[in-house]
C-alpha cells in the first residue's frame, strides 16, 4: 500500500478519533472512502461499519459490486481488494440485508473479499439463509471463500445439514457445475488452487458446521473424517462427537472415533475428545483415566476436569486420591478437586480435618481453589466451601467465593430469605470493588425496589474505585429492580437517583440505557467529544499505522517461564488497540503478571496485575473489529462485553471461528507455538519487548 501523505494522516486520524468516539460522521467517512490514499479508504469502510453507519451502506454495496464488475471484465490489476474485503466486512456488522445480493455475488471473487462477503452472510444470518445455501449448491472455486461459506452454515438455527453433509467427503464439484470463477483462473487472491486443497477446505468447513449445533445425522459424517490428515479437522470431529450429539443410538459409533482421537498426535485434539467422550459416562472411564498421565499437560487439566463424569463417589477416595496425585501443579489439582466434590467426595487437599488444607495455604491462589470447588455443586456444599472464604483476608478469595455463591443468591428461595438482604448489606461495604461488583451481578436478575437503595449507595461508594466494575454492576442492578418493581420505586428514591451527576465514562451512560430512570443522564450536557485529543491520534497513525502499511510492523516478545513467545502486532488493522497495548508494555504494567487463564486447546490468557481475570486499568478501550480470523496464534483483546477492553490479551491455540469480527484480532504469533502449547495456567511473564 502506498505510504501516507500528510494530509492523508490527518483524515486517517479524523477518522480514528470518530471511531473512537463512537460519533458516526457519515460525511468524513464518504470523504475519506473517495481518497486517493488506499489505506484511507480501507479505514473508512472498516469505520463505517464499526459505527453502523447505515448512510453508507449503498457506498460499500457499490464498491463490492464494482470490484466484481472489475473481475468479470478481467480487469483484476485494477478491483481494490482491500476495499471490497473491507466493504464486505463491514455490511455483515451492520447486519444489512439488503447486501445479502451483492454479499453473495462477492464470494466468488477474489478469495479476501470471498471470505468476508462469506462472513458477513453467516452473521446476517436466516435472511441470507437462502444465499448462504445456494452459494453451496455452486460452491466457490477457492479454499478460502468455500471454507468460510461452510463456516457461516453454523450460524444458522438449523444448520442446512443436508447441504453441508456432502462436502464433509471433500465433494466440491457443485449442482449446477459451470466455469470456474475469475479468483480461481488466476485473477486475483490466492491463485489456482488444486482440488486436494479445495477439497481439504470442504471437509474442513463441513467439520466445524457440523460440529457447532449438535446432531444426529451429522455425527455419521464427523466420524468418517476422524482419520483426517487435517489437524483443524480432527479437532472439529472431536467437539462434535460428544453426547448430546450421538445420544445413545449413535453412541458407539461416536465412542469408537473418539477412542481413536485421544490417542491422537496433536495434543490439543486430545484435550478436546478426552472432554467429549467423558460425556459418554463410566464407560469412558478407561480413556479419561489414561489421559491423567498424557505427556501434555493441557490435557491432563482437561481430563482431570471430567472426573466426575466417568468415577462416582462409589468408587472410594482411593481412586480419587490416585488422580490427584497423578500431577502436582495446582492448574491440574485445582480441576481434580472440584471434579472429586461434584461426585460427592471431599479430598484431603480441602477436608476441614486436614490443618493443611487450602482453605489455609498462604498462597491466595490455593484458597480461591478451595471456594471454587463448589462450583456448581449443592447450596449445602457451597456453604460449606465457598462461604467461610467470603470472610478471607484477600479480595480475590473473597470474589471467587462470591462468584461461587452468586447463582443461589439469584434463586427464588434466596429472594425469599432473610440472610439474602444482610448478606447484601454486609458485601457492599467490602473493600474491594470485584467483590461488591460480583455481589451486586448476583442480585440484579431477581431485583425489586427493596434493593434499590443498597444499590444506589453501592454506586456512590464505587465513584472512588479505580475500577469501573462495581459502578457498572449497580447501575444494572437498579435497571434489574425497576424492571421488575417500578411501581415500587418512591418519589424520594427516584429523586435522589435523578441527582446523581452525569458521568463521564461512556461505559456507565451505555449501562444505563435508555430506560425513564436515567432521564436526567441523558438530558445533561455531554462530556468530552472524544477520548484523545486530536494530536494523539495523529501520533498513533505516525508510530503504529504507518510502519505497519510500509511492511515493517511493531513487533511484541513476550518472555514466558517457558520461552519467548514473538508477536507481530497488526498496527494497520487495529492501530488504538496496539497503541494501548505498546503503551502498557513501555509503562512496566504487565510486569509480574502471569497467564491466570488457560483452557485447553482454546486459550491462553494475560494481562490481569490482580492475578485473578478480574483485574485491569482504569479506563477501557474501543472493540476495533476486523476480518482477521482467529487461526492458532492469533492475539485478541479479552471481553466482558462490548467495549471493554483494557491490558488482559489472549492468543488462541487453536482455530476459533466464532470469535472472528466478535473480538479484537492485533496480533498474530510469528514464532513461539512450541512455547504457546505448553503454557499452563499460573505460568509468569518475566518480561515484554516491543521493537
Amino acid at each position: 500500500m502506498a505510504a501516507l501523505r500528510d494530509a492523508d494522516i490527518a483524515t486517517y486520524a479524523a477518522v480514528l478519533a470518530a471511531a473512537d468516539a463512537r460519533r458516526p460522521d457519515s460525511a468524513l467517512l464518504a470523504r475519506a472512502l473517495t481518497s486517493r490514499s488506499p489505506a484511507l479508504r480501507v479505514e473508512a469502510a472498516r469505520a463505517a461499519g464499526q459505527l453502523h453507519v447505515g448512510a453508507l451502506a449503498p457506498s460499500l454495496r457499490a464498491i463490492l459490486r464494482v470490484h466484481a464488475g472489475a473481475l468479470t471484465h478481467g480487469a483484476a490489476r485494477r478491483a481494490d481488494t482491500a476495499l471490497a474485503a473491507a466493504a464486505a466486512f463491514s455490511l455483515g456488522l451492520m447486519r444489512d440485508t439488503a447486501a445479502v445480493g451483492d454479499l453473495a455475488a462477492a464470494v466468488d471473487g477474489a478469495s479476501s473479499v470471498g471470505v468476508a462477503a462469506a462472513w458477513s452472510l453467516g452473521e446476517i444470518g436466516e435472511p441470507a439463509r437462502r444465499a448462504i445455501e445456494r452459494g453451496l449448491e455452486t460452491p466457490p472455486r477457492t479454499a478460502g471463500p468455500l471454507g468460510a461459506l461452510l463456516v457461516a452454515c453454523a450460524r444458522l438455527d438449523p444448520v442446512p445439514v443436508a447441504a453441508v453433509l456432502r462436502y464433509a467427503t471433500g465433494d466440491v464439484s457443485g449442482s449446477a457445475g459451470g466455469s470456474a470463477s475469475p479468483a480461481a483462473r488466476g485473477m486475483d487472491g490466492p491463485t489456482g488452487q488444486g482440488a486436494a486443497a479445495l477439497a481439504s477446505a470442504a471437509r474442513r468447513g463441513a467439520a466445524y458446521a457440523l460440529s457447532r449445533r449438535p446432531a444426529p445425522t451429522a455425527v455419521r459424517a464427523l466420524a468418517g473424517l476422524a482419520a483426517s490428515s487435517d489437524v483443524d479437522t480432527r479437532l472439529f470431529v472431536a467437539r462434535g462427537l460428544g453426547h448430546r450429539a450421538a445420544g445413545d443410538s449413535l453412541a458407539g459409533l461416536a465412542q469408537g472415533a473418539l477412542r481413536t482421537l485421544v490417542r491422537d498426535p496433536d495434543a490439543h485434539v486430545r484435550a478436546i475428545a478426552v472432554q467429549a467422550v467423558a460425556g459418554y459416562g463410566p464407560g469412558a472411564r478407561a480413556e479419561v483415566a489414561g489421559a491423567l498421565h498424557d505427556d501434555d499437560a493441557n490435557v491432563r487439566v482437561a481430563a482431570a476436569g471430567v472426573l466426575d463424569r466417568v468415577l462416582s463417589a462409589g468408587r472410594g477416595r482411593g481412586e480419587w486420591s490416585a488422580a490427584f496425585l497423578a500431577d502436582t501443579s495446582l492448574a491440574y489439582r485445582r480441576q481434580v478437586v472440584g471434579a472429586a466434590v461434584r461426585a460427592g467426595v471431599i479430598l484431603d487437599a480441602i477436608d476441614r480435618d486436614n490443618p493443611d488444607r487450602w482453605q489455609k495455604q498462604g498462597d491466595w491462589h490455593y484458597r480461591a481453589a478451595a471456594a471454587e470447588a463448589a462450583q456448581g455443586t449443592s447450596v449445602e456444599r457451597t456453604r460449606d466451601l465457598a462461604l467461610p472464604l467470603s470472610l478471607d483476608r484477600d479480595g480475590r478469595v473473597r470474589a471467587a467465593a462470591y462468584a461461587v455463591f452468586a447463582p443461589w443468591l439469584d434463586s427464588a428461595d434466596a429472594v425469599r430469605h432473610p440472610w439474602r438482604r444482610e448478606l447484601m448489606q454486609h458485601v457492599l461495604d467490602d473493600p474491594d470493588p470485584i467483590v461488591r461488583a460480583t455481589a451486586l451481578g448476583a442480585f440484579t436478575a431477581r431485583a425489586t425496589a427493596a434493593d434499590a437503595p443498597e444499590a444506589l449507595d453501592a454506586y456512590r461508594r464505587a465513584r472512588g474505585d479505580t475500577v469501573a466494575d462495581a459502578r457498572l454492576a449497580a447501575i444494572a442492578l437498579l435497571n434489574g429492580a425497576w424492571r421488575n418493581d417500578s411501581a415500587g420505586f418512591p418519589d424520594s428514591l427516584r429523586a435522589r437517583i435523578a441527582a446523581l451527576p452525569r458521568p463521564t465514562d461512556v461505559r456507565e451512560l451505555e449501562a444505563a440505557g435508555g430506560g425513564s430512570l436515567w432521564s436526567r443522564w441523558r438530558a445533561a450536557p455531554p462530556g468530552v467529544a472524544q477520548p484523545h485529543p486530536s494530536a494523539w491520534y495523529d501520533s498513533i497513525v505516525r508510530a503504529v499505522v504507518v510502519p505497519s502499511l510500509a511492511g515493517h510492523p511493531l513487533v511484541a516478545t513476550i518472555a514466558t517461564s517457558r520461552g519467548p513467545l514473538r508477536v507481530t502486532l497488526l498496527g494497520d488493522q487495529a492501530p488504538l488497540t496496539v497503541a494501548n497495548f505498546v503503551a502498557l508494555v513501555r509503562a512496566g504494567y504487565y510486569r509480574g503478571t502471569a497467564f491466570h487463564r488457560v483452557v485447553p486447546a482454546f486459550v491462553v490468557q494475560d494481562g490481569d496485575p490482580r492475578g485473578d481475570g478480574n483485574g485491569g486499568p482504569a479506563d477501557a478501550i474501543r472493540d476495533e473489529l476486523t476480518a482477521l480470523p482467529y487461526r492458532r496464534g492469533t492475539m485478541g483483546m479479552a471481553l466482558s462485553g462490548p467495549d471493554t477492553g483494557g491490558s488482559q490479551y489472549f492468543f488462541t491455540l487453536t482455530p476459533q471461528p466464532h470469535l472472528d469480527g466478535h473480538y479484537t484480532a492485533f496480533g498474530a504469533l510469528s514464532d513461539g507455538f512450541a512455547t504457546l502449547d505448553r503454557i499452563v495456567q499460573g505460568d509468569a511473564i518475566t518480561g515484554i519487548d516491543v521493537q
